[in-house]
């Protein structure tokens, strides 16, 4: 008897940290927890992946950056880290670390894969960092999963493109993530490189739309 209930004790502890932990929580609390909420950017991980922490303390929430993809810092194919990750990390860091930022998720989910929360973040009440990072060539527009703002996502990219911007002055095909040049090669390879690097794609894009900085226009996230 004294063995069950002891057993039952350590079951309830566990049971406790993990809840604490959260990990309990289903994804519907995300939307009460997070949704346009106030956090402190503790902490940059990469240019597309930041840890929140609420202004007046508590636990940490690693947040992905909806919409957007950056170079990775620790690549699997390319040792010391993608072209442009070391920029893009600095343009994150420089803009968020130890901001206050407002958080808006998407309807589509919450979560990816690793359990990290899916935001657009906002810094102030129009600027959309995520469509930032495009527009100044920081970070491709991730076309791996649909969300609302995911034109004016691509329109950004083309435009930074065109203009030949951050990561467009020099990538190339090569250098680029797996999944984009997958997508690339699916298309012909259109907008294979920036108009700074002299190269020549097998393709061509429509010209770019003017995106604002705010992203707001024809935005469906819930406000």
């Amino acid at each position: 008897m004294r063995r069950v209930t002891f057993g039952g004790l350590l079951v309830l502890a566990a049971s406790a940290l993990l809840d604490r932990s959260g990990a309990f929580r289903y994804d519907g609390d995300d939307w009460r927890n997070f949704d346009h909420k106030s956090f402190v950017v503790a902490h940059v991980s990469d240019g597309d992946t930041i840890v929140v922490q609420p202004p007046a303390g508590g636990p940490e929430t690693k947040v992905r950056l909806l919409g957007v993809d950056t170079p990775e810092l620790h690549s699997q194919s390319h040792p010391g880290g993608d072209y442009w990750a070391r920029e893009a990390f600095r343009y994150t860091e420089d803009r968020l670390e130890h901001n206050t930022v407002t958080l808006r998720l998407e309807a589509t989910r919450t979560r990816d894969k690793y359990r990290r929360l899916l935001a657009y973040v906002y810094v102030g009440d129009a600027d959309n960092f995520n469509l930032d990072l495009v527009r100044d060539g920081a970070a491709y527009a991730d076309r791996r999963f649909p969300h609302s703002l995911q034109s004016q996502f691509e329109q950004a990219e083309a435009e930074a493109r065109g203009k030949g911007r951050g990561l467009w002055k020099g990538v190339t095909e090569s250098q680029m993530p797996p999944w984009r040049r997958e997508w690339l090669g699916r298309r012909g390879g259109a907008g294979m490189v920036g108009a700074g690097t002299g190269a020549v794609g097998r393709g061509k894009e429509a010209a770019p739309a003017r995106v604002g900085r705010s992203g707001g226009e024809g935005c469906t996230v819930r406000l």
